[in-house]
């Protein structure tokens, strides 16, 4: 299992300068309404600098290893190479995390998202695809540029889990002499460059002066989305409100049911390869980074300056909650300690989520109410 850095767990939402850059913004008075017009395209450029950018940045190194990692797996066959492999694969589903919730621009263009993983998928239809090819042999997806027009099912890390690992989380890569493991390392390896070729572009496309960065940095009048600083800032916003529905409504609730006898653990993302808690865990971080990155307490007028200790502690209550509990979850979380653990940190989701959404969007006179999922 991933080991998630200490720091995260005690991530503070107050940032102690500008980024470079960026126009002062003066400290709100006690009694002093914020001057929250001022700030707004000061929130985008340190979302963007401070948080967008280099986690794309980070995905895109940690997916690039991906395809070597697969290679020495399937060569090698022996466990020291099979660890690597899962190391890699952890790594770069923890950096995944941490920008799966940024669902504008690169990432939602040209079906990236559900390319890179395809959650939820409550009916089962990347196993039952994924299956197909297996038992076909099917020729065109062993390699990365076949692969990228085939179903979106098929070709990222949930496909990769189920090429990769047994049902009891054993990497199964590699074997000398047996066609159907030469041909499941083969379809392995095309799917890890298509995912270090799809990190790559969203790096890229972040990087871009003159890309999507260049609207939400000079939105206007002129630009097909984005009107104002506020809009842009409210894009970036919203995305963050989305990301504790997405870890609370979609990845949680539904695997935990009503209780331990009818919790469905193989519903929780990535349960099959172990690294259920890792991914959680990156994807709590990411928020609160991102949070800490925008600077929004910059903002806050007098009302809303008990906020960004509110929102520390309750990050630290869910980080820590996930860290008392055990891989791996498909098993664990029958125990009802384990279930209780779970459900107490969908519990402080939804309360980081109306933070969020209601007292810190209302204190910056932010629409953060949205989220796009449900479209409320």
């Amino acid at each position: 299992m991933l080991k998630i850095p200490a720091a995260l767990v005690a991530l503070s939402l107050l940032t102690a300068g500008g980024a470079r850059g960026e126009t002062t913004v003066q400290p709100v008075q006690v009694g002093q309404p914020a001057q929250v017009a001022a700030s707004y395209g000061d929130y985008v450029r340190s979302s963007l600098e401070g948080y967008i950018r280099p986690a794309m940045g980070r995905f895109a190194s940690d997916a690039a290893r991906l395809p070597d990692a697969v290679q020495g797996a399937c060569a090698a066959g022996d466990d020291s190479a099979r660890e690597e492999f899962r190391a890699v694969y952890g790594a770069t589903l923890a950096s995944f995390a941490r920008i799966g919730f940024l669902r504008f621009g690169p990432l939602a263009e040209a079906n990236r998202l559900e390319r890179l993983a395809f959650l939820p998928d409550a009916r089962g239809v990347a196993q039952r695809q994924v299956r197909r090819i297996l038992a076909d042999r099917d020729a065109t997806a062993t390699t990365a540029g076949q692969l990228a027009g085939k179903s979106v099912a098929v070709q990222g890390l949930t496909a990769l889990q189920l090429v990769a690992f047994d049902e009891e989380g054993r990497v199964t890569l590699g074997g000398t002499g047996d066609p159907d493991a030469a041909f499941s390392c083969a379809y392995a390896l095309a799917i890890a460059g298509n995912v270090a070729s799809l990190a790559g572009d969203l790096a890229r496309d972040w990087a871009d002066p003159a890309g999507f960065s260049g609207e939400l940095l000079a939105p206007g009048p002129d630009r097909p989305l984005l009107k104002s600083d506020k809009e842009a800032a409210e894009l970036i916003f919203n995305a963050i409100v989305t990301g504790f529905v997405i870890v609370r409504d979609q990845d949680l609730l539904p695997a935990l049911g009503s209780g331990p006898d009818s919790a469905k653990p193989g519903r929780l993302p990535f349960a099959r390869s172990g690294f259920t808690l890792a991914y959680l865990s990156a994807e709590i971080s990411g928020l609160a980074e991102a949070l800490k990155a925008g600077g929004y307490e910059r903002g806050l007028d007098s009302e809303g300056t008990w906020i960004p200790a509110s929102l520390e502690f309750e990050f630290g209550n869910a980080l820590k909650a996930l860290a008392r509990l055990r891989e791996p979850m498909r098993v664990t979380l029958a125990e009802p300690e384990t279930h209780a653990g779970l459900s107490y940190v969908a519990l402080v989701l939804k309360g980081l989520r109306d933070t969020v959404a209601l007292n810190l969007a209302g204190s910056l006179n932010l629409s953060g109410g949205f989220n796009a999922l449900d479209g409320d």
